[in-house]
C-alpha cells in the first residue's frame, strides 16, 4: 500500500510512524511518560487502525485518511491521548498552511508579480526591490506568528490595530531621527571602512551631510532630518570665506607675507566689509567666490538627496532639512542658497526634486513679518514653494513649541511627513536634536465605528458608551504593544547600528553598552489614528466635517488618545505622544480589511482608502478657511506629529501674498504644520511643467510625470503609490476653487 502525502507525492506505508505520532501525543499529556497506561491501549488502537486502512491492500491511501481514523479509534480508548493528538495535528495543519501562504506571498514578491507599491519610492520591479519585498513578507509573519503576543497579532491581523512596518520588528530597528549634525561635522566621524576629517569647507561639509544622511537612512527604517541646517552648516560657509579671503590677498593685493594675511583673515567678519580699501578688494573677492561656492554646494546637496539610492529598491534617504531661523549673515546664505537650489530643480529637464523635503521654520521677530532679519527669506520660500510644492512651513509660535531661544536644538522642527518631538522625560527637554520616533501603533477608528454606530443597520443610534469602553481596551492594547516593541528595541546591541552609536548620532549613544535603552529612551512611542472621518459616518451617518455633534465627537476621541498618551508617559516613565498617522499603504489595507467584514457601506467603505488621521475628507467642498478652522482644533493634541493641507490650483500658486496671508492665518490659529498641494506635471521629453495630466501640450508627447504629495512627501508620478492613495488623489478638491477673494481678504484682515 502506499501512502498519498500532502504535497501529492506516494511513500510506502509504515505503520511505525503511525506508533510514533500517538507516542508523541501520550508524552503530551502524561509528562513523566507512564508506559503502562501506554503499552495499555497502543496495541488494541494499531490493530484497530490497521484493519480499518486495510494496510495489506495493493491501493493508495491518503495521510490525512490515516489521520481521521487514529483519531476515532483514539477517542474510543485514550480520549486524552486523542484530544493531544487532534490539538497537535491541527497546529501542525495551521503550520503548514502559514509556510504555504508565505511562500506564495515570498514567490509573488520574487517574481514581481504582485506589486503593491505601499511605498511609493520603492521601486518593486528592481532586484534590490524584489528581494526586499521577498524577505519583508518573511519577517512579518515571524513577528505576528512567534514575537507579538497573539491578542496583539490578533488585533493587527482583524483590523482594529495597524503595527507600522512590521518588516522591522523582530530586528529591533527604530523609526526615525534628528542626526546630531553639529557634532559629526565639527568631531569627524567614523564608517565601516574608514574615518572621516571634519570639514574644513562649505562644499565639503554639503557633501558630507549627504553622505551621514545615506548611512544614518541604514541603521533605521524610517526618515532622517536635521532640526536646524542653516545653524549646521554656518561655521563651513565662514571657513570658506575665510579660505576665499586668504586667496584675495595673496592673488588680488598681492600680499605675501603669510603671518600677515592669516592676522587680517582672522579679523574679517563675514558681512561687515574691512575699512581698508585693499582688504576691501580681497572681501569682495572673497564673497564673489563664496557666492558661486555656495550656490553649487547647496545644487550638489540638493541633487545627492535626491538620487542616493542608499536603500532596497532604490530608495533615497527620507531626509527633512529644517531652515530659516539663524540670522547670522553666514545662516542666511545657507537657507537662501538652498531655497535657490529647490527653485532651480534637478536634472536636464530642472525638475522638482523628491527630496530633501524642506521645511521652513516661522517664528515672530525673526522672519513672520516685514521688518524681521529673515523676512526676505520667507518671501524667497514662499516663492519656492509656489513652484517646487518644497518647503513646508513649520510654526515655531505654535503653543507646544516650548522652545528655548538660546538654545538652537530645541527650535521646533518637523520631520519628513509629520513627526514632531514634543518633552524628553528623561533629561532632554525639548531638545529635538539627537531624538526621534521609536515606533508608531495606530488604532482603525472606523472599526470601532462599525461595531458601535448606525451604519451597519444593527442599532438605530450609536452606541457611545460602549465605543468609548472599547477605545479604553483599545488604547490599554496598543499601548503594550509599544512597550513590547520598545522592549525588543531596547535589547538589541549597538553594534547592530554601528554609524548611529559609533558617532553618536543619537542622543545618549555614548551610554549604550550591551543594549541601547538609554538612547531609545529619549525617542517617542507614537499611539496613532486612522479614519475620524469614517469612524463618524459609522457611528453618525455623517462625516465630522459635514455634522457639528459629530465633529464635537471627533474632537472628544483624540482627546482622549492624546489624554492617554500623557497617562501612558507617567504610568511607564518614557515619551509617548498621540500621533495623526498619516497611512500611506494603511490606507489600503485597513479599508480592504473592513470590507471583507462589513462590505461596503456608503461613506465608510464605498471609497477606495480609508482618510488620513482626522483631515476633512477629500472629497469634502470646503474653502481654505474652513479646512483649517475645522482641523485646527485637532492639531495641538497630535504632538507627536501632524500636518495640515491645502489643496490649490497651480494658477492660485502664482499669488504669494494669498499664500503668505494663508500661512498667516494658519499659524494664528495656532496650526503647527502647513503644507499646500498642487499639481506639477513634467514631460520627459521636452521639459515642459504645468498642469495638464497625461499628454504634454508642447510637444505632444504621452512620457509624463504626474507629481503630487500623497502622504507629506513626494514622488515624481503619484501613480507609483498604492490603488488606495491613487484614488485619494483623483477624488482631491481644490479648497482654492471653493475660497472667494473676500474670504482671502478676511484671512489677511483676521490676521
Amino acid at each position: 500500500m502506499l501512502v498519498r502525502k500532502r504535497d501529492g507525492s506516494l511513500v510506502p506505508f509504515d505503520k511505525t510512524k503511525i506508533e510514533e505520532a500517538i507516542r508523541k501525543a501520550h508524552r503530551a499529556v502524561y509528562s513523566d511518560y507512564v508506559p503502562a497506561i501506554l503499552d495499555g491501549y497502543l496495541p488494541v488502537v494499531m490493530e484497530a487502525v490497521l484493519m480499518d486502512i486495510g494496510c495489506d491492500g495493493d491501493y493508495t491511501v491518503a495521510v490525512e485518511d490515516i489521520q481521521n481514523r487514529v483519531e476515532i479509534q483514539l477517542m474510543q480508548y485514550a480520549p486524552l491521548v486523542a484530544k493531544a493528538f487532534i490539538l497537535y495535528r491541527a497546529q501542525h495543519t495551521k503550520e503548514r498552511a502559514l509556510r504555504e501562504n508565505i511562500v506564495q506571498k515570498v514567490w509573488e514578491k520574487t517574481d514581481a508579480t504582485k506589486v503593491e507599491n505601499a511605498n511609493a519610492n520603492v521601486d518593486e520591479r528592481s532586484f534590490g526591490g524584489r528581494k526586499n519585498e521577498a524577505a519583508s513578507i518573511i519577517q512579518k509573519e515571524m513577528a505576528l506568528e512567534l514575537n507579538m503576543a497573539e491578542d496583539e497579532a490578533r488585533a493587527h491581523k482583524e483590523g482594529l490595530i495597524y503595527h507600522h512596518d512590521l518588516d522591522y520588528y523582530n530586528l529591533g530597528a527604530h523609526n526615525c531621527l534628528n542626526i546630531r549634525f553639529q557634532k559629526l561635522l565639527s568631531e569627524g566621524f567614523t564608517t565601516r571602512n574608514a574615518d572621516v576629517r571634519p570639514p574644513t569647507s562649505f562644499t565639503t561639509a554639503c557633501q558630507l551631510v549627504a553622505v551621514i544622511f545615506q548611512i544614518q537612512s541604514q541603521d533605521q527604517f524610517g526618515g532622517v532630518g536635521t532640526v536646524h541646517i542653516d545653524f549646521d552648516l554656518a561655521p563651513y560657509v565662514v571657513m570658506s570665506f575665510k579660505r576665499h579671503f586668504k586667496d584675495g590677498l595673496r592673488w588680488v593685493c598681492e600680499w605675501s607675507d603669510a603671518k600677515a594675511i592669516d592676522q587680517a583673515a582672522a579679523e574679517v567678519v563675514l558681512g561687515t566689509p574691512p575699512a581698508s580699501a585693499l582688504q576691501r578688494k580681497a572681501y569682495d573677492y572673497a564673497m564673489a567666490k563664496l557666492e558661486r561656492e555656495g550656490r553649487q554646494a547647496a545644487q550638489g546637496l540638493v541633487h545627492n538627496l535626491g538620487t542616493l539610492e542608499s536603500r532596497a529598491g532604490a530608495q533615497v534617504p527620507f531626509s527633512s532639512i529644517n531652515y530659516g531661523r539663524d540670522t547670522s549673515p553666514a545662516g542666511r546664505m545657507v537657507t537662501r542658497w538652498l531655497l535657490e537650489a529647490s527653485i532651480e530643480g534637478v536634472g536636464k529637464h530642472n525638475v522638482t526634486p523628491i527630496f530633501p523635503i524642506g521645511i521652513f521654520g516661522i517664528k515672530k521677530g525673526v522672519n513672520a513679518k516685514k521688518g524681521d532679519p529673515n523676512y526676505d527669506l520667507k518671501l524667497l520660500a514662499i516663492k519656492s514653494m509656489s513652484k517646487r510644492i518644497y518647503p513646508n512651513f513649520s510654526n515655531c509660535d505654535w503653543s507646544e513649541a516650548h522652545e528655548d531661544e538660546s538654545d538652537p536644538d530645541t527650535y521646533f522642527s518637523t520631520m519628513g511627513c509629520r513627526t514632531m518631538l514634543g518633552f524628553d522625560r528623561h533629561g532632554g527637554g525639548y531638545k529635538r536634536v539627537g531624538r526621534g520616533n521609536n515606533a508608531p501603533c495606530t488604532i482603525i477608528l472606523p472599526k470601532l465605528g462599525l461595531e458601535y454606530g448606525i451604519a451597519t443597520g444593527k442599532r438605530s443610534t450609536p452606541d457611545i458608551d460602549g465605543f468609548m469602553w472599547a477605545l479604553e481596551d483599545t488604547l490599554s492594547l496598543t499601548e503594550r504593544s509599544l512597550l513590547r516593541r520598545f522592549e525588543l528595541m531596547c535589547k538589541q546591541s549597538p553594534a547592530a547600528a554601528p554609524f548611529m552609536y559609533n558617532n553618536g548620532t543619537i542622543m545618549g549613544a555614548e551610554d549604550c553598552t550591551t543594549n541601547v535603552y538609554e538612547a531609545l529612551k529619549h525617542n517617542t512611542l507614537t499611539i496613532g489614528f486612522i479614519g475620524i472621518a469614517e469612524m463618524c459616518q459609522a457611528l453618525f451617518g455623517a462625516n465630522h466635517a459635514a455634522n457639528k455633534d459629530a465633529y464635537n465627537f471627533a474632537l472628544k476621541v483624540v482627546q482622549r488618545i492624546s489624554s492617554y498618551a500623557k497617562e501612558a508617559s507617567e504610568r511607564n516613565n518614557l515619551n509617548f505622544a498621540c500621533y495623526a498617522t498619516p497611512a500611506e499603504g494603511l490606507c489600503s489595507t485597513a479599508l480592504q480589511n473592513l470590507r471583507q467584514q462589513y462590505g461596503t457601506i456608503e461613506g465608510v467603505t464605498s471609497h477606495d482608502f480609508l482618510t488620513n488621521s482626522f483631515h476633512v475628507p477629500v472629497w469634502e467642498k470646503v474653502s481654505i478657511r474652513e479646512k483649517l478652522l475645522l482641523e485646527a482644533p485637532f492639531t495641538k493634541l497630535c504632538t507627536g506629529g501632524t500636518i495640515t493641507y491645502i489643496e490649490c490650483e497651480s494658477t492660485f500658486m502664482s499669488n504669494p501674498a494669498a499664500i503668505e496671508a494663508i500661512i498667516d492665518y494658519a499659524f494664528a490659529n495656532n496650526i503647527p504644520y502647513l503644507a499646500f498641494n498642487f499639481p506639477i506635471d513634467t514631460c520627459n521629453d521636452c521639459g515642459f511643467e504645468g498642469e495638464f495630466n497625461d499628454k504634454c501640450p508642447e510637444c505632444g508627447s504621452g512620457d509624463i510625470w504626474q507629481l503630487r504629495r500623497v502622504t507629506g512627501y513626494l514622488t515624481s508620478d503619484y501613480r507609483r503609490f498604492n490603488a488606495g492613495k491613487q484614488a485619494e488623489v483623483r477624488e482631491r478638491v481644490k479648497h482654492s476653487a471653493f475660497t472667494t477673494p473676500l474670504e482671502e481678504l478676511s484671512m489677511r484682515t483676521e490676521v
